[in-house]
């Protein structure tokens, strides 16, 4: 590296050389690289951001920004020598950069050199005072040393950020508590009062503790107000305000080394919509199947994942596509042609084809895609009530209302509460009805407009009121006002038309205003703007229309696109406003190139949205999109994972959301079928496209080419805390840490929350995996997936026994719960043969311990669950007589809440736990042991005491059967040893420290092992998940939490982990061999949509209580509050919330 810097510095070293001009080409592919370099960056992907930011170096090695973002992934990774070197390079290019110096403090900061990490930081303060995050880094490193001037210095700082930002909250706090702590009593009571200034509203436990810290300030001893003042730094962190204002100082951790966006010595191209195409025009032409049937609806639908969507007619009677395939629609007696949604196209039964909904006056009927020409009804097969089936109805819309990964329907109607029909994966629907309140519905809009990664129900009723049901999660939908100036509306969608990020509800108002509705970030109601005006409203919205957003003209910013699907003399078929920057629209272009306008459409596959309706005699008309701009355009077709084997997301993640990003223009649609459309105005090409799940995960791709299809995949997310050892070499993984099976708010089916049948778990670490370092034992756990874990106790045994004998701890979760235990066996014995349930002989896959795993069972239709299926091992004939036991060691796949309740629906299989069967001396077997559970989690070890179950003169064979994805890596069994002395020294960490780490490398060897996080390898992500929102641990000492079972706890999130070191116990006595046993108690929480209550972190767990299914109290409300309080003064002062997920391709932004 220093022979590369030294080159470049050479060449570089003239005022321009390095730096290649903006109308070359090398220009042009350094943007590219630069910017997906970025964007992978910040999502994480570092084996994409590595080779795209190095080639950016080496296209522009003039360019610092390309230097430093290349230096903050290495940072972010711990890899702090080549973070510094690129950085140094980076500021020898940019001398006067105040953010490089920023950086440069952060990589000496991380290598413990806080000397040089002050002398950088100061440097950056001193380029630009109103660097605000440097200059408080500065102020936290210099209080940090503990000087006697240190304090000093900190309040000096802290004055200086309250002079660039006075109304800031958490500047203002900070100053109150520096200059409590140096005595300052002046400063003290007037920064109180400039923060009591500010506390009109404030809720009464902070307006408590404000009090508390005026009368400690007016008090003789104003350093007795600097402990008060953070009481109301924690109390005040509940509040958006405050941590806005705390954000502008100080980052969320990982999230300090922001990347540049912008370039610092070449020109930063403009990456804002490109200019309306307002000459596009558009030619009407009969379609090519025309004939003289008179249809009155027409539409596009993708019919799978791949190919144009093909054309969809229909009227009273009849759906026809254009691969010749008819249906029937149900009209009715009196034929009524069907509504502008009576026509749905939607998977419902997961084989990534498009099946048909139709609703109508006569019924809702369902139409199976067999093949593009074949579609079967299978209305019958749907076990609907007949009154349900042949009702009348306005229109159908596909959501998925549980999140459990399959397409359920709503029903409008005119009048009474809406239906919807939930869907239980096995081909049968239910009718539920989960929006109460509501008469009849004519419109309908399901799209998250919180920003909570669930989507949301808007709906117009019958009367043409707006309603919009906020989702609760768990199939629970709870209604949001709007406001009364709304006013009834004829129609609704929804698009990010303010390019925040965030969904807005858009809505025609029966005034022809078009109107955007849009949530206030503190939860304080409706923010609502006019965006156009329907000209001559009053005839144009006498009969029905259909509002969409589309970009039409391809120019990087969304459109509105108003058709009118009756008919009206001398009224234009449509409306269309063009977006552009600024989220301005132009006026109104009439559209009167078909007298109706049902759908916008890219039939010819160029990127081009043509317009679809119906002529005046009932033809279908297509009019073709003549764009005079050459913009360029994106298609994104979104899948799930597979078929066979999760699903856990439906098949195009409909209710989703993709956010799109090519250089610093940011587009945001939510998922509505299996093709999606961006316009990209002058880009040429989109750098990351962030698929925002419905299920809550998130998956990125990159560097996509403009006027291209891509499809992207859905990837799997897991669950479990990491145990990780230092083995004499390394830190490594060793297993999934505890707690593991007291989950909280786990679904176990559609109606029920699992108890917590234990909270404390012991899990063996052998010998092998552990050794002592430097005196001490090293332990690390971290929270890498989508959860939260409150942690009581956490403690290591040292077993030390006699050689030739071997312990083992029973790592199997079960109901009830195995008993924490050390069991004591004689030397392992390899077992004579195994085969699987179909009769292949596995022996040499389960014999020994080799991460080779028995995977012969296939995968069934749900993450976790497969066939019933079983191996049976043979154990030989030397069998001794007394306490035997079977050693199984493997892993297990597990399912999650949303799958269990997707399962608990319809006819599906139950989850079936380990049994074990033995033969019954006729010739068949018998079940010994029900209910044996599984393994809990991954490289975990299974104990089955054996002893008594064979009767007299049958073989020694067992079976373990399930249908569980159960993988085996090992089966042995051993003579049981009771009586076999041990030595058991309980060790309680000399140290335990909570920090931020970040998340591993995750490898997987194949589809039958697990996946192993690598230690040594960090990715550059920074917020992968939607963290769970409330108070959590803050960083340092945790010991006192750890102690002792008490319901004091540590809160750990993801990107968390706490390091222990034991102090080593006198080696074991001769002839004697030394293994280990973690011991924990605790709870676990994961983010899955219908975990119970999943959003935030509370309920608080506590030993007194076993089940959470209701609704969480108010934090000084829950159990452990009242019983600890003062942990939330000590302790849980942290708040996270899921912003920085949300916010993952904004970060950065304007530097």
């Amino acid at each position: 590296m220093a022979a590369l810097l030294g080159a470049l510095s050479l060449a570089v070293s003239g005022c321009h050389r390095g730096l290649p001009s903006a109308s070359s080409k090398t220009y042009s592919e350094f943007v590219s690289a630069f910017y997906t370099g970025l964007g992978a960056l910040q999502v994480g992907n570092d084996a994409l951001a590595d080779p795209e930011l190095a080639r950016a170096t080496q296209l522009a090695p003039g360019e610092p920004a390309a230097w430093a973002n290349w230096g903050i992934l290495a940072l972010r990774q711990r890899n702090f020598d080549p973070a510094g070197d690129r950085l140094q390079h980076a500021q020898s290019l940019a001398k006067d950069s105040d953010a490089i110096y920023y950086l440069l403090g952060l990589v000496e900061d991380g290598r413990g050199n806080s000397a040089q990490a002050i002398a950088d930081l100061r440097k950056a303060v001193g380029l630009n005072p109103k660097n605000l995050i440097a200059t408080y880094e500065l102020a936290e490193e210099i209080e940090r040393q503990g000087d006697p001037d240190s304090g000093a210095q900190f309040q000096k700082l802290i004055e200086q950020i309250v002079a660039a930002q006075p109304d800031n909250l958490a500047a203002l706090v900070e100053l109150a508590r520096a200059s409590a702590r140096q005595g300052d009593a002046a400063t003290l009571r007037q920064t109180v009062a400039r923060i009591r200034s500010h506390a009109e509203g404030w809720p009464a436990p902070v307006m408590q503790q404000l009090a508390a810290v005026e009368t400690a300030a007016a008090g003789a001893d104003p350093q007795a107000a600097a402990l008060k003042t953070t009481f109301l730094r924690n109390e005040l962190m509940q509040l958006p305000r405050f941590r806005q204002d705390l954000a502008a100082i100080k980052p969320a951790p990982g999230d300090e080394a922001r990347p540049f966006t912008r370039f610092l010595r070449l020109a930063t191209p403009s990456f804002t919509p490109a200019p309306a195409d307002t000459a596009m025009t558009f030619d009407a032409q009969a379609l090519p199947d025309a004939d003289k049937t008179q249809w009155t609806w027409i539409g596009a639908v993708s019919l799978s994942d791949k190919g144009a969507p093909v054309v969809v007619e229909a009227n009273a009677t009849t759906v026809r596509l254009a691969t010749g395939v008819t249906m029937t629609f149900p009209g009715g007696t009196a034929k009524t042609a069907p509504s502008p949604e009576g026509v749905v196209p939607l998977d419902f039964n997961y084989d990534f084809k498009m099946d048909f909904v139709l609703a109508g006056a006569g019924g809702v009927r369902f139409f199976r895609q067999d093949s593009p020409q074949t579609f079967t009804d299978v209305t019958a097969q749907t076990k609907l009530p007949k009154a349900i089936v042949d009702g009348n109805y306005t229109g159908a819309w596909a959501v998925d209302i549980e999140a459990d990964g399959d397409l359920d329907v709503v029903l409008g109607s005119a009048s009474g509460v809406p239906v919807v029909l939930r869907n239980n994966g096995d081909g049968t629907f239910t009718p539920i009805k989960p929006f109460a309140g509501i008469d009849g519905v004519r419109g309908f809009e399901w799209a998250d407009l919180h920003g909570a990664g669930n989507p949301d129900a808007s709906m117009i009723d019958a009367a043409g009121h707006l309603h919009v049901f906020r989702n609760e999660r768990l199939g629970h939908f709870v209604e949001e006002p709007v406001p009364a100036s709304v006013g009834a509306v004829k129609a609704i969608t929804a698009a990010d038309v303010s390019h925040d990020g965030v969904l807005d509800l858009l809505a025609v108002r029966d005034d022809g205003a078009v109107l955007r509705l849009a949530l206030k970030g503190d939860g304080a109601g409706w923010d609502v703007a006019q965006l156009a005006q329907v000209p001559d409203a009053a005839n144009y919205l006498a009969g029905e229309v259909r509002l969409r957003a589309e970009d039409i003209d391809n120019n990087g910013a969304v459109d509105l696109l108003l058709g009118r699907v009756t008919p009206l003399s001398g009224q234009p078929g449509a409306l269309l406003w063009l977006g552009g920057a600024d989220s301005n629209f132009t006026s109104a272009e009439k559209i009167a190139a078909t007298p109706v306008v049902f759908d916008a459409a890219d039939l010819s596959s160029n990127g081009r949205l043509d317009l679809l309706g119906i002529s005046t005699d009932g033809q279908p008309i297509r009019a073709i999109n003549h764009g005079t701009k050459g913009y360029h355009w994106q298609i994104v077709r979104p899948r799930a994972a597979q078929a066979t084997g999760d699903q856990r997301i439906n098949s195009f993640g409909v209710g989703g959301a993709i956010e799109i990003r090519s250089g610093l223009l940011v587009q945001m649609q939510p998922i509505t079928g299996p093709e999606m459309h961006f316009g990209l105005g002058t880009q040429t090409g989109v750098d990351v496209a962030r698929i925002l799940w419905p299920n809550g995960t998130a998956r990125a791709e990159f560097a996509m080419k403009a006027d291209q299809e891509v499809v992207t995949e859905q990837r799997l997310k897991g669950s479990c805390p990491f145990l990780f050892a230092y083995n004499g070499h390394s830190m490594e993984f060793v297993k999934d840490a505890v707690p593991w099976g007291s989950a909280i708010g786990l679904r176990i089916n559609n109606l029920g929350t699992a108890s917590i049948a234990a909270t404390e778990e012991w899990y063996k670490i052998p010998r092998a995996d552990l050794a002592p370092r430097d005196g001490y034992y090293d332990l690390r756990i971290t929270g890498e997936l989508w959860e939260t874990y409150y942690y009581d106790y956490l403690g290591l045994m040292v077993v030390d026994h006699p050689a030739g004998t071997n312990i083992f701890t029973d790592e199997r979760f079960a109901v009830p719960a195995v008993k924490p235990a050390i069991t004591t066996v004689g030397p392992l014995h390899k077992i004579v043969r195994a085969v699987d349930d179909r009769g292949n002989d596995v022996t040499a896959v389960v014999r020994d311990l080799d991460n080779r795993y028995l995977d012969t069972f296939g995968r069934g239709q749900y993450q976790g669950v497969t066939r019933d299926h079983y191996v049976e091992v043979d154990l030989g004939d030397d069998i001794p007589k007394g306490p035997l036991y079977l050693v199984a060691q493997g892993w297990l796949h597990p399912s999650d809440s949303s799958i269990n309740v997707a399962i608990s629906q319809g006819s599906h299989e139950q989850p079936k736990p380990l049994s074990l069967e033995v033969p019954d001396g006729h010739g068949g077997w018998v079940v010994a042991q029900p209910n044996l559970g599984f393994p809990a989690g991954r490289k975990k070890i299974c104990l089955f005491n054996l002893t008594g179950l064979f009767r007299s003169g049958v073989p020694h064979r067992v079976r373990l059967r399930t249908n569980l994805e159960v993988y085996w890596d090992s089966i042995e069994w051993a003579q049981g040893l009771p009586d076999t002395p041990l030595k058991i020294t309980r060790l309680a960490p000399a140290s335990a420290d909570l920090h931020y780490r970040g998340y591993s490398v995750i490898d997987q060897a194949n589809q039958s092992s697990p996946e192993i996080p690598d230690y040594n390898h960090l990715t550059g992500a920074r917020h992968p998940w939607r963290d769970l929102e409330g108070y959590y641990t803050r960083y340092g000492d945790v010991r006192e939490l750890l102690a002792k079972t008490d319901d004091r706890y540590v809160i750990m999130n993801a990107g968390d982990e706490m390091s222990f070191r034991f102090a080593v116990s006198p080696p074991p006595p001769a002839g004697w061999v030394r293994d280990f046993v973690i011991a924990g108690d605790g709870w676990i929480k994961d983010g899955d949509f219908n975990t119970t209550y999943s959003e935030t972190n509370l309920p608080l767990p506590h030993h007194s209580r076993t089940v959470y299914d209701t609704a969480p109290l108010p934090l000084r409300q829950e159990w452990a509050y009242r019983h600890h309080p003062e942990d939330w003064q000590t302790y849980q002062t942290r708040y996270v919330t899921p912003q920085p997920f949300e916010d993952e391709l904004r970060g950065g932004a304007g530097r």
